[in-house]
């Protein structure tokens, strides 16, 4: 398959990865020079006592706390956060739970000293000014937003998720402890680890692949496929989530360079128009804009299948890269990820304007393997419904 004439990789620079490291915390904070410090986190990470771990090991700061974002969080929820910040004179932040605390976490951090109207900054490379320092902790396995330039928020008057994507917004360290996603529910579980799949998959299909991010994005193909389903179905098995946030990293660091492909150009007006998780919409979706894409990166494909555990070997090259969709298809069901749009409460009258919507989301239009028409999405859309 073709690489892009300009493939950068870009990670952050600090990664501390192991079980029981998120003792590591005060001497991170101290080695950025943090003094004043708010802690961003939601209420299921607060009444699951983890929240309360964190500021047990910051005795030495002033803490302040901000633990209202919700899932898929609103621009509001990010004004908010960063009001916290700016009132308090907070110097580092600190992002604790999923994707969406990671995400307001680092725009809080970074609206600090980017005022004005945060819909300015929608988009790549609009932030002027470096942000307050920033440390990533997630308890899920996931999104690997700890490790990513970028922030999804919903805007809720326009019913569409749009991004932030800026070098402003990469984390000082992150901080992965396995540990602390021992106790995500099954559901959570099957959702944020086939999200981290969508990931690999679509970055290791991208246009902007390079081989960085392809070791990276195969082997998270690897580790998901294998351990996905003991972490939803033994969640205490610690070996299994550590490979699942393992892999989640490994499919951040994929995307964070390569970018993602349409799955995530129809999940995100999935996710504006009728709330569906950021986590489900993709797994719904990722099998079908697989089939779609196929035909523009037979080769690539085949390696995904190769990845999943498919003996490709003696299949033709089209059986092979058609082996990956079906490999998907069964590690869904096996995780209990629901199978169509139907089941998920999305009308079948709302195809038109999903595939609008996702026509202007450029970010993924542009890395995706097959040339993206507003037929072929209509087409991706309608085949993720039942026959």
């Amino acid at each position: 398959m073709g690489m892009a004439s300009a493939s950068v990789f870009g990670a952050i620079e600090r990664i501390v990865h192991g079980r029981g490291m998120l003792a590591q915390l005060p001497a991170e904070i101290a080695r950025l020079r943090g003094t004043k410090i708010l802690l961003v986190t939601d209420p299921g990470i607060v009444k699951a006592g983890i929240a309360h771990r964190v500021t047990a090991l910051l005795g030495d700061f002033h803490v302040e706390i901000f633990a209202e974002v919700e899932p898929d969080p609103s621009i509001e929820t990010v004004i908010a956060c960063a009001a916290r910040a700016r009132i308090a004179g907070c110097d580092l932040v600190v992002g604790l739970g999923g994707g969406s605390a990671l995400d307001v976490a680092k725009c809080a951090a970074a609206f600090v000293n980017n005022p004005g109207d945060i819909r300015d900054y929608l988009g790549i490379d609009k932030l002027p000014n470096a942000a307050v320092a920033k440390i990533m902790i997630p308890t899920t396995a996931g999104t690997g937003s700890e490790v990513t330039n970028v922030a999804v928020l919903s805007l809720k008057a326009e019913k569409t998720k749009k991004g932030i994507v800026s070098r402003h917004l990469l984390a000082d360290a992150a901080i992965l402890d396995p540990e602390l996603t021992l106790g995500l529910p099954p559901a959570v579980t099957a959702a944020t680890g086939m999200d981290a799949l969508t990931h690999a998959i679509e970055a290791y299909v991208s246009r902007f692949a390079q081989p960085l991010t392809d070791r990276f994005a195969l082997d998270a193909i690897a580790m998901i496929a294998a351990a996905l389903p003991t972490a939803v179905h033994n969640g205490a098995d610690i070996a299994a989530r550590e490979t699942m946030l393992t892999a989640s990293l490994y499919a951040g660091l994929a995307f964070g360079s390569a970018a993602t492909g349409m799955v995530h150009g129809l999940a995100m007006p999935l996710g504006g128009q009728f709330d569906v998780p950021h986590g489900i919409a993709n797994s719904v979706l990722l099998p079908h804009v697989m089939r779609w894409n196929l035909v523009a990166a037979l080769p690539r494909y085949r390696d995904i299948a190769r990845a999943m555990g498919v003996r490709v070997n003696h299949l033709s090259l089209r059986e092979g890269a058609e082996g990956a969709v079906a490999a998907v298809e069964q590690l869904a069901r096996d995780v209990g990820i629901p199978a169509t749009l139907d089941d998920l409460g999305v009308p079948r009258s709302a195809i038109e304007a999903l595939a609008k919507d996702g026509m202007t989301n450029l970010r993924q239009v542009r890395p995706n393997p097959r040339n993206v028409t507003y037929e072929g999405l209509v087409s991706i859309l309608e085949g993720a419904f039942r026959p």
